[in-house]
């Protein structure tokens, strides 16, 4: 094939849905994003049709010696804008395999999710997760590494991971190979990462998992690999959210973690909001497995996804129930609403109505009022009814 034949082919393949999506954001967004953190203003960034060329003529060099070859600097004049336009394309992309597009998005994602220095990217990648989390089945409470692995153990495990796969593409795979290969990936399989370890074990990954230079078999137990990393960097991008200094990340968090988890993190996510002087020792217990931080009276974006989950969808389960437990979960609920609804000075109106909406959801609409007079009048007839159903009631 001709040059100008390849190149034709390869702007034709550029007219196609998500054609390079994956690979051109993927690679801009490492390099706006340094590793300490910071955007750059100049940086080795691509775009569709100088990746193109790469692809269409060095696709097996991108394998083996990707980190040879020179990368052209650019200027980036405004690195946030530049870094939210492909963090959009990376996340709508539907460019190569599934094992290989998920594992940069992830590694990305929750990268940016946790460390990018702007607030409008953080809240952009938290959205993105949950779709991640579903399809990789995170549940239950994230635990932060005591001592995750240091540069050191990543440098060597990764190199010698690398090395082990790029010996296995270069040749016919025989049974050195493939111990080397297993030899290398359990000691892979063992290191424990955090985000950023994780990102840079699955950016080694990436090419492999993408080509076709591996045997199927081999393929298949680095995809579960990657699996498992993307498992725990998701789970600890949400945590880290939820613990965001900016209240717009922290109410994108939200938004992921009442998505992901259910009515659990729901109940938890309201008491955060409740006075502690108002929840019984054993809620407190029962409901802090996603250890949620307390939100203050600035928490006002928190809240309105909060109450914006309990109008959408009424009690939980748990406050249902006609127990002593259940009847005094609901009382607990209704009063971290109750707070906020009938606020003058601490929340603005738009909030206090938000609450006001909620308690309506929670009382099956008794009350339908934006007033605080009416909420405080219905409160003073319902409390003393419920006190005394939960003194009277018993638990199975």
């Amino acid at each position: 094939m001709g040059r100008a034949t390849l190149i034709f082919s390869l702007v034709l393949a550029a007219g196609a849905s998500g054609c390079r999506g994956t690979t051109v954001a993927s690679q801009n967004l490492d390099a706006v994003l340094s590793s300490s953190d910071n955007f750059r203003y100049r940086g080795a960034t691509t775009n569709r049709w100088k990746d193109l060329m790469e692809a269409g003529l060095n696709s097996l060099r991108s394998v083996v010696s990707a980190s040879n070859r020179p990368k052209e600097v650019s200027s980036i004049p405004n690195p946030t804008k530049f870094a939210l336009e492909n963090l959009v394309e990376l996340s709508e992309s539907t460019q190569g395999s599934p094992a290989w597009r998920h594992n940069e998005q992830v590694r990305t994602l929750t990268r940016y999710a946790a460390f990018a220095p702007s607030q409008l990217c953080r809240e952009y990648a938290l959205d993105q997760l949950p779709s991640h989390a579903l399809r990789l089945g995170v549940s239950g409470p994230f635990t932060p590494l005591a001592a995750p692995a240091s540069p050191a153990e990543l440098i060597e495990t990764v190199d010698g991971l690398t090395d082990a796969l790029r010996g296995a593409s270069r040749r016919r795979v025989d049974a050195t190979a493939r111990a080397d290969f297993a030899a290398a990936l359990a000691l892979a399989e063992d290191l424990q990462v955090d985000i950023q370890g994780g990102a840079r074990l699955l950016r080694a990954l990436g090419p492999f998992l993408g080509g076709r230079f591996l045997p199927s078999d081999l393929r298949e137990r680095l995809g579960a690999l990657s699996l498992s990393v993307q498992g725990r960097m998701v789970a600890e991008a949400l945590w880290r959210g939820a613990r965001d200094p900016s209240t717009w990340v922290r109410a994108a968090a939200m938004r992921a973690g009442l998505e992901v988890h259910g009515e659990p993190y729901r109940i938890e996510a309201l008491l955060a909001f409740a006075p502690p002087e108002a929840i019984a020792e054993w809620v407190t217990e029962e409901y802090r497995a996603f250890d949620l931080p307390r939100e203050s009276y600035d928490g006002v974006p928190v809240f309105k996804v909060v109450a914006e989950a309990y109008i959408a969808e009424g009690l939980p389960f748990a406050a249902r129930r006609e127990t002593g437990r259940g009847l005094a979960l609901r009382r607990t609920l209704v009063v971290a609403l109750l707070q906020i609804a009938v606020s003058e000075t601490l929340y603005p109106r738009n909030t206090s109505h938000l609450a006001m909406g909620a308690l309506s959801a929670l009382s099956d609409g008794e009350v339908n009022s934006l007033r605080r007079e009416a909420w405080q009048a219905w409160w003073q007839q319902v409390d003393p009814v419920l006190l005394d159903q939960i003194e009277a009631a018993t638990d199975e």
